[in-house]
């Protein structure tokens, strides 16, 4: 029975008071936890209209995707969990500590976790699941696991993590590891895996239909204490922006992400959600070749890019200048920062100073990907460098195949606009893909990686001014351009309360609003 359906209907009243009286608190998000129920105990079902599905085969051991956490997240469980703010809290894991060094972390499992199969789960599954991440350098996971050397199973309630570097922020990505249980995804393997996937969440699998939907139910057997708002959760994919709103004002979708310049279409019982959001849209640089390899010519794009105009104009003032690759809802963020000046003047003066003469460089960008509105903002870029000389390209594609450039190939030429926003809400895996050779990371320095390390060695104020470091870095080589830290914009149906989440991410059940 679909919750918009239900609006046509008398019972449509008791079933919107009932949703605003147990719905979480806040105004909205890029993500968020809904709730809701209606006379009898009877729970509703929603359809969501998502840009993309997750771009491995859906398998949390080999896919670490956007899309793909929204699913994990309520089918699966971790051994810690954020919360609605982003703090770090025990799921799976009753308590855990670290040594002296942190190079060693023992974890406690809880007795009574069950998968959906009935099998109880213990350390070992644990252990698994790590160590099959660890064992396949594919796998997007694996690119936050590199602190991690090995894990050890003391007995089927205690798992210790050994590390081969100090790491003082190894619980936010225990966060982001879902576990699996170790006879059945043995015996399946990562593609039969995703076809009939068993966890031990809140929700359960119940079909997948590659580019069209992902269901999921309520898992009735659930072991903790959430509460589980929904029977039934269709994860609808809707590429285009004018397909997701209107299936929002038809009543076909009750949730969906919209464009900023979307936001005054909204009308009758649509409602607008939106947060800032955990992420930085930014410039990703090939300075390997041609003439982004001169610090010069990155340097004069960053000052010739009127960031306010991007923000106050193409985004209709939905989002904030972003000061640094880290966005403020995240750890590590150094508020101490300030924005680049807009300089087109100086820009001029270092193109001359570099001897550019009007080479061509290319921008890369996904059509009616995960970033709205990009190729109003490629265009816009492209007229902004224009007026300083800079003669760029536009290279227009899907998201899926600008994501496997950019995560698999790793081949895009010049310019390329992108953006991360970290599930573990935590900077560590930002700056591991920009700064010590991920896939963001063309420029390969020794220097940046010598300071991503220095991060992980200290804790607090230190942590912080480490990253102060790292961040003041780029921006004197301008390895990478922040462009601006979106808010992100959702319709809704009326009666369906959107209770938003820091890390941007769909999350259905009650302990995660």
């Amino acid at each position: 029975m679909s919750l918009r359906r239900r609006a046509a209907t008398s019972l449509a009243v008791a079933l919107a008071l009932a949703l605003s009286a147990c719905g979480g608190s806040g105004t909205g998000s890029s993500s968020g936890s809904a709730s809701g129920s209606t006379e009898g105990g009877d729970l509703p079902s929603i359809t969501m209209g998502v840009v993309t599905e997750p771009s491995n085969v859906p398998d949390p051991i080999v896919d670490g995707s956007l899309a793909g956490f929204s699913l994990y997240y309520n089918m699966f469980d971790s051994l810690t969990r954020l919360d609605a703010d982003g703090v770090i809290q025990p799921l799976l894991a009753t308590d855990w500590s670290s040594s002296e060094d942190l190079t060693t972390w023992t974890f406690t499992v809880r007795d009574d976790a069950v998968f959906h199969d009935g099998t109880p789960l213990t350390a070992q599954d644990v252990a698994f699941s790590y160590n099959t991440i660890l064992a396949d350098p594919t796998s997007d996971p694996h690119s936050y696991m590199r602190p991690l050397e090995s894990v050890e199973v003391v007995d089927e309630t205690t798992v210790v993590f050994h590390l081969n570097t100090p790491f003082s922020p190894f619980p936010s990505i225990t966060t982001a590891v879902s576990i699996v249980p170790e006879a059945v995804y043995t015996e399946l393997g990562s593609e039969g895996f995703a076809d009939a996937p068993v966890g031990s969440g809140p929700y359960r699998f119940v079909s997948r239909n590659q580019g069209v939907d992902y269901v999921i139910e309520r898992n009735p057997d659930y072991w903790g204490e959430d509460e589980v708002p929904f029977e039934r959760i269709t994860f609808q994919t809707v590429a285009d922006a004018d397909a997701r709103l209107n299936g929002v004002l038809s009543g076909s979708l009750d949730l969906a992400l919209i464009a900023p310049n979307q936001v005054d279409s909204l009308t009758g019982a649509v409602t607008l959600a939106n947060k800032e959001s955990n992420g930085v849209t930014f410039f990703g640089m090939n300075s390997s070749s041609g003439p982004l390899a001169d610090e010069r010519v990155r340097k004069a794009i960053e000052l010739a890019i009127d960031k306010n105009a991007l923000t106050d104009g193409v985004l209709a003032g939905r989002a904030e200048v972003a000061t640094q690759m880290i966005a403020p809802l995240v750890a590590g963020f150094d508020p101490s920062i300030e924005a680049s000046e807009f300089d087109p003047d100086a820009a001029e003066a270092l193109l001359a100073e570099a001897g550019y003469a009007g080479e061509p460089i290319m921008l890369s960008y996904a059509a009616g990907g995960r970033i709205p509105l990009s190729e109003e903002i490629a265009q816009g870029v492209q007229g902004m460098l224009s007026d300083v000389g800079i003669n760029v390209q536009l290279e227009s594609m899907d998201q899926s195949t600008f994501s496997s450039r950019v995560y698999g190939a790793k081949d895009l030429a010049g310019m390329y606009l992108n953006t991360y926003a970290p599930s573990q809400m935590d900077g560590d895996p930002v700056i591991e893909d920009f700064f010590a050779g991920g896939f963001n990371d063309y420029a390969m320095s020794p220097e940046s990686a010598e300071l991503v390390q220095r991060t992980r060695e200290v804790a607090g104020d230190e942590r912080i001014a480490a990253y102060g470091e790292l961040m003041r870095f780029n921006i004197e080589h301008t390895q990478m351009i922040p462009l601006y830290v979106p808010e992100t914009n959702y319709a809704t149906t009326e009666g369906l309360q959107w209770a938003p989440r820091a890390d941007g991410l769909f999350v259905f059940h009650g302990s995660a609003q």
